[in-house]
């Protein structure tokens, strides 16, 4: 078992991180690498690190250590202030760190949250062939993170007869969500939440479905990791750097505006092989 250990505030790069050149990896080894923290703030905030100002500003400030030995966890205490209201809000956060991995906070209200991606529905095609690769059957439970009108989850319902659960941060979708659950008479099966979906406990869901951009598959990786052996993840177009695909397969669909092309449809079983 290994111990937690105190990683002093200096060696911590308080700066946006820049793409690491090649010349930067070769400090890198096999048995130390560099940990990164990524922190969602509110942009007027002073973030604190065991009692050291940051000099960062904006809504997402990063961190880069220099490399750390492999298999040990690391904490810092953080502390974020800012004023909302005339009144000053505080957040505190012990933060775990390691080796190679990132770790992502998000200390914003949840009003404050915004969609990290564009909306674009999946065509239907999409969705029916993403929870066929899944294998989804009888006492499956689905998650569909980023929901959007809701289709996954209600085809799920309808067409498996499963528990389907929707969550998305964007107050639009999730309205159009629940219209689109009562439109399709299937409220005793699917429920639909306002919420940030990095901030989730996946533990119950047996299928994951997904419709982000690569960066934000490996920021839900801590978290689909997870999930119980054998649960699927399907991800529409986009990869998940770091963890090998089971299946790739390729459906041709026209989407709403009447475009019609080939799009990718990734499936990964937990535990994933790594690449």
């Amino acid at each position: 078992m290994h111990r937690t250990l105190r990683l002093p505030f200096a060696v911590l790069a308080c700066l946006a991180l820049a793409p690491w050149t090649s010349a930067q990896a070769t400090q890198y080894t096999a048995t130390q690498k560099p940990a990164t923290i990524r922190v969602y703030v509110p942009a007027n905030a002073q973030i604190v690190f065991d009692g050291y100002k940051t000099g960062q500003t904006g809504v997402l400030r990063r961190f880069q250590s220099p490399p750390l030995p492999l298999g040990q966890k690391f904490t810092y205490d953080m502390k974020a202030t800012w004023k909302a209201n005339g009144k000053e809000v505080v957040q505190e956060k012990k933060l775990y760190v390691q080796a190679g991995q990132e770790t992502t906070v998000d200390l914003r209200p949840e009003d404050d949250k915004t969609p990290d991606v564009i909306y674009v529905p999946t065509p239907q095609e999409v969705v029916d062939k993403m929870l066929e690769l899944a294998d989804v059957k009888k006492g499956d439970v689905v998650y569909d993170l980023g929901c959007g009108d809701g289709r996954i989850v209600v085809t799920a319902a309808k067409k498996y007869k499963v528990k389907a659960y929707g969550y998305d941060i964007d107050p639009q979708r999730v309205k159009e969500s629940l219209e689109n659950v009562k439109k399709n008479k299937v409220e005793e099966l699917v429920t639909i939440k306002k919420q940030d979906i990095f901030t989730l406990d996946l533990k119950e869901a047996n299928v994951v479905t997904l419709y982000l951009l690569p960066e934000l598959n490996v920021r839900l990786m801590p978290q689909l990791e997870k999930l119980k052996p054998g649960s699927r993840i399907v991800s529409h177009d986009f990869d998940m750097r770091g963890a090998k695909p089971k299946k790739t397969v390729r459906v041709e669909a026209t989407d709403e505006r009447g475009n019609k092309r080939e799009h990718t449809i990734y499936l990964w079983e937990v535990p994933w092989e790594k690449e």
